[in-house]
Parts: structure tokens; C-alpha cells; sequence
């Protein structure tokens, strides 16, 4: 099903048969969520949006949790892309960890945004039980996004914001309110956000179910040897869009609907 492109500005995701299921892409200025479990290609889809926008001479932004920027350079090497450029926040506990208390202060342990190109070649340390602080985060963004204009992040992933950030803390709903307040300053920024996340449990809403505009959902089973991938637009505010299941590929152009 192709949906009738509405009035009103789209942001091409860089993956033709999803913009057709969006109507035309998404609405700009707007963040959404991108959930779907380990291995379902969440990341590999804000990758092409972020590509997308680099094709389109935009200036794009990574917010690197769950991969360092060299792994995620080697990661794409068989598809011929080129993330050298990326602007990318490096929030990988692995390599860039941020202690949670005195977050304004200890904001200079973490990168300033640096292209993907130029942290890969940076030398890693441990993160010796060392957490992210969301707010370091969003006061870096704040800091760092003032002087740039960029059009499109992506934060890969919220739900390993939050994992690394709750595991120690003694006040969940601080924790909760720093998640909103992060997503609140993507929203207020008039960037496109993409904020990927696992599903969370039935009954339960998380911030980035509340704040966001609309949700893609990817899933992937296996039937026999064969891995069978498919997308659905869960709710999409103020367009409308193709609600059904489509099957899609993760192959040598990337990432590919049907």
C-alpha cells in the first residue's frame, strides 16, 4: 500500500519503500521511536537516515551508545558506506564512560561531537563501573548543537541509556524525568530524531513512548534456516500512513522494504 503524500514538509528516511509506507517520509522537526528487538536493525535504519541527510548536504548527529564509532564504522564496510563524517557524540560506556554524580562537572570526561572518522582513530579506556548521566548527555547536547544546526540525530539506543544510568541509582524517577527532559530538548531543538529502543513490557509506557510523534517497529522471526524481517508503523501522529506489516531485507544496499 503506497499512502497519499499529505500536505506538509517530509524528511526522507533514505529507505524508499518506508518513506511510501510513511506518506512520504516523516514530518520535520519531530522525534520518533524505533523499536524491535537484538539483530532486528534498528541501528542499521538510523544509520541510513543519518546518510540520507549527509547525501542532502545536511549536518546529521549520532548519539553512539550501544557501539563505539569504530565498531559501527566496520559494522557498515560491506554495504560501501561512508560515516566518516557523522557528527557523533560518543556515549559508549566502553570507551567514553560518564560518572553520574556532579554531571555538570564531569561533562568534560566526555567527548565534545567529533565526526565518526575522528573518534574511531581516539584511544579507548575501560569504563571501570563508570555510568552514563543522561543529564551529562543532554548538557552536552545543549552545549555542542548552540553553535551547530543540525537537522537530524539519532540516539542509538535509549534503552541502554537507561540500563547503564538505573543500574546504580536510588531514585528511578529521576531518572525518568532526566529521560523526558532529554527528549523534550530533541523535540524543542526543530530536529528530526530518531530514538531507537527494545519493546517494553505490555501495560508499561516509557517516556519515549509518551514524547515521541510515532513508532516503527521492526521484528524478526525465523522459519526454519530462514530469518523473515518485517516493519509496521504502530501509530504515526498527524499523517497518515500504511499500517500493515511489510516485509523488508538487510542485504548489500542495506536496508531494503518490499
Amino acid at each position: 500500500m503506497e499512502v497519499e503524500e499529505p500536505v506538509g514538509e517530509r524528511v526522507a528516511t533514505g529507505i524508499p519503500g518506508l518513506d511510501r509506507m510513511l506518506g512520504g517520509g516523516l514530518r520535520k522537526g519531530r522525534p520518533y521511536l524505533v523499536t524491535g528487538g537484538t539483530g532486528s536493525g534498528k541501528s542499521l535504519l538510523g544509520l541510513t537516515f543519518l546518510l540520507e541527510g549527509l547525501r542532502l548536504g545536511e549536518e546529521v548527529l549520532l548519539v553512539a551508545v550501544d557501539e563505539p564509532p569504530g565498531e559501527i564504522m566496520e559494522n557498515v564496510l560491506e554495504f560501501g558506506w561512508d560515516l566518516s563524517a557523522v557528527k557523533t557524540l560518543d556515549a559508549n560506556p566502553g570507551t567514553r564512560a560518564i560518572k553520574r554524580t556532579a554531571a555538570v562537572q564531569e561533562i568534560r570526561t566526555m567527548t565534545d561531537l567529533k565526526s565518526m572518522k575522528a573518534l574511531s582513530q581516539e584511544p579507548k579506556r575501560s569504563a571501570d563501573a563508570e555510568d552514563i548521566a543522561i543529564q551529562g548527555i543532554q548538557l552536552k547536547l545543549r552545549q555542542q548543537m548552540g553553535g551547530q544546526s543540525f537537522s537530524r540525530v539519532v540516539v542509538d539506543s535509549m534503552t541502554s541509556i537507561r540500563r547503564f544510568a538505573v543500574k546504580s541509582s536510588v531514585d528511578p524517577q529521576a531518572e525518568r524525568t532526566e529521560i523526558q527532559s532529554l527528549l523534550r530538548f530533541l523535540s524543542e531543538s526543530n530536529v528530526t530524531a530518531l530514538v531507537t529502543a527494545t519493546p517494553s513490557d505490555p501495560g508499561i509506557l516509557t517516556p519515549e513512548e509518551i514524547l515521541t510523534r510515532g513508532e516503527i517497529l521492526l521484528t524478526r522471526k525465523w522459519i526454519g534456516d530462514r530469518s523473515l524481517r518485517q516493519v509496521k508503523i504502530v501509530r504515526m501522529r498527524g499523517c497518515a500512513h500504511d499500517p500493515e506489516r511489510r516485509p523488508f531485507v538487510i542485504g548489500p544496499r542495506g536496508f531494503v522494504v518490499g
